[in-house]
């Protein structure tokens, strides 16, 4: 598509959109003034990570005011590149890789666990985690520097991977993002942090004692008319680009200059060679946009990226993933467990190293392979790890009775820690609090080896990832082992406890049905929640 063709089907879009909003054209301006930073970008934990969402241009500029606003504001305009957020904190300044805890997704990276893939394949055709190795390299190569103990730093690595939509020609790159004054806990491989929020001030510094890449700045200026627009422009490719098509920017026209902006930017190389995910706007009143290219967001297009790595039959599929999980147990029960972490991977990785495939993917080679029984060996490890042996106890307790008392206090015999959830749904978010409460002044006694969380379902997948330590058993009544098997077949190490009710484990439906008579209440709940009784009582009377 020729770009002219391409911004006119932009600009129909762009246009249709803004009549959607039935516009009134002396919008009070003051009514934007009154958005904040963080309405443009988040700064969310997500598991002791430090997770950045910087809202949509597009989703934002559905006004004139706002259109105004945006091409009469002073912004800095840079790359966005397209890869996956690695964390590095530096806890000591000894000069060698020890400095460092680096992490993806909040999962240490060991130097040890990548020994089973040379150099020359992770570079080649790696597409999982053994390209980690050339991060963990980097830093190793680094010797002593002058980041402060304690800064965390926010990382880009252009790694190939499946869910990735751009495809670098030089990939590998680390782009340092940002960095922040942070504290830390290292336990059982997990990395978790507190941080003080992403900054930016130091990072050019930062990035050039490191050896690392910052994001492209590609504009600084007003982009109001073509002589303040091509003052800003910083970046040689940017100004190829407009010199070729400014004679077709009309600035006095916010929605049509928007869209061949856009196309402008987006179609800027990158400095790794291919296209770049898109560019991060930002203006001097704080607030942040991003402009993404149309893929990013095509489910059909991610689809076919992660189909390239597939087989085309799905039933040969899923059987390699059979035969990759058959693997990493085979190597995992070869595994020394009294050992400690680092040297349990070191093991692993000689173990994957010398291991025999008798099987083949289509479209992955054994180096492929590898990685791919690593991650499972690896998260088979941690999850062994003494002190790391969770359970989860879900339901709706509507009453919590004495067989939910007792089956909790055996989880906690039985495991180290206990996640018990409190599930709501549509006919009992009215008791939620109640139910909430009588959970936790029973189980105030266990500590902190029980922790209580909500949620709106019995999803276990979601409740399981979003505990903040490790689950490797859900206990389930005889009626769920099916179902919870079934939702858990995919999970490694995981284990479904079946419960097998006896004739003195009184259920929360008969307490419920007997609630006027406090004496059976009494008999069948813990003591611990007696003092609710009239509250119990008012609830479901």
């Amino acid at each position: 598509m020729s770009f002219l063709k391409f911004a006119d089907s932009k600009l129909k879009s762009f246009k249709n959109s803004l009549n959607s909003f039935k516009l009134d054209l002396n919008e009070d301006f003051s009514k934007l003034e009154v958005l904040k930073t963080e309405d443009f970008i988040t700064e969310s934990v997500s598991g002791g990570r430090l997770d950045i969402s910087i809202l949509a241009a597009n989703k934002f500029l559905n006004s004139n005011k706002k259109l105004e606003w945006f091409f009469n504001t002073p912004v800095e305009i840079e790359a966005k590149t397209d890869g996956v957020k690695v964390t590095a904190i530096k806890i000591a300044d000894d000069g060698d890789l020890s400095d460092w805890i680096i992490a993806y997704k909040g999962h240490i990276l060991y130097t040890e666990e990548f020994n089973y893939n040379s150099d020359g394949n992770i570079k080649k055709y790696s597409i999982g985690s053994s390209q980690f190795k050339i991060v963990l390299d980097h830093f190793k190569s680094l010797g002593k520097t002058s980041i402060p103990v304690g800064t965390e730093l926010q990382l880009e690595y252009l790694m190939r991977k499946p869910t990735l939509s751009s495809n670098y020609e030089r990939p590998h790159g680390i782009v340092l993002i940002g960095y922040s004054k942070s504290t830390y806990t290292a336990e059982f491989g997990i990395l978790k942090t507190k941080n003080s929020g992403m900054k930016t001030e130091k990072r050019d510094f930062y990035a050039k004692e490191l050896k690392l890449n910052v994001p492209l700045k590609i504009f600084d200026g007003v982009l109001s008319s073509k002589e303040e627009f091509e003052r800003g422009i910083l970046a040689k490719d940017l100004k190829i680009a407009f010199n070729k098509f400014k004679e077709f920017f009309d600035f006095s026209d916010y929605a049509d200059t928007y869209n061949r902006l856009s196309s402008v930017l987006l179609g800027i190389p990158s400095v790794f060679g291919g296209k770049e995910e898109g560019v991060v706007l930002k203006f001097s009143d704080g607030k942040i946009l991003k402009i993404q290219q149309d893929y990013q967001l095509d489910q059909a297009k991610r689809a076919e990226i992660k189909n390239k790595w597939k087989e085309s039959d799905e039933s040969l599929e899923n059987q390699y993933w059979k035969n990759v999980k058959g693997s990493a147990y085979e190597i995992f029960y070869k595994i020394d467990k009294q050992k400690s972490l680092s040297n349990m991977l070191s093991q692993m990785s000689s173990l994957l190293k010398r291991y025999e495939l008798n099987y083949k993917h289509s479209k992955k080679n054994e180096s492929i392979i590898k990685d791919d029984i690593e991650l499972n060996v690896k998260t088979l490890i941690t999850k062994s790890l003494k002190g790391n042996n969770g359970s989860l106890v879900l339901g709706k307790f509507r009453v919590l009775t004495k067989a939910h008392f007792n089956l909790i206090k055996l989880a906690t015999r039985e495991f180290d820690k206990v996640l018990v959830c409190l599930v709501s749904s549509k006919d009992t978010k009215e008791t939620e609090d109640l139910r909430f409460r009588m959970l936790e002044v029973a189980l105030k006694r266990f500590g902190n080896k029980v922790q209580i969380v909500k949620s709106s379902n019995g999803n276990l997948l979601r409740i399981i990832s979003n505990s903040d330590f490790n689950i490797n058993a859900v206990y389930a009544g005889s009626d769920r082992v099916s179902d919870y098997e079934k939702q858990l077949k995919n999970v490694l190490g995981m284990k479904v406890k079946e419960l097998v009710r006896t004739d003195e484990d009184i259920s929360a439906t008969k307490v419920i049905a007997n609630i006027n008579n406090e004496k059976y209440f009494k008999q069948n709940t813990p003591k611990e929640i007696h003092f609710l009784y009239s509250d119990i009582l008012k609830a479901y009377s």
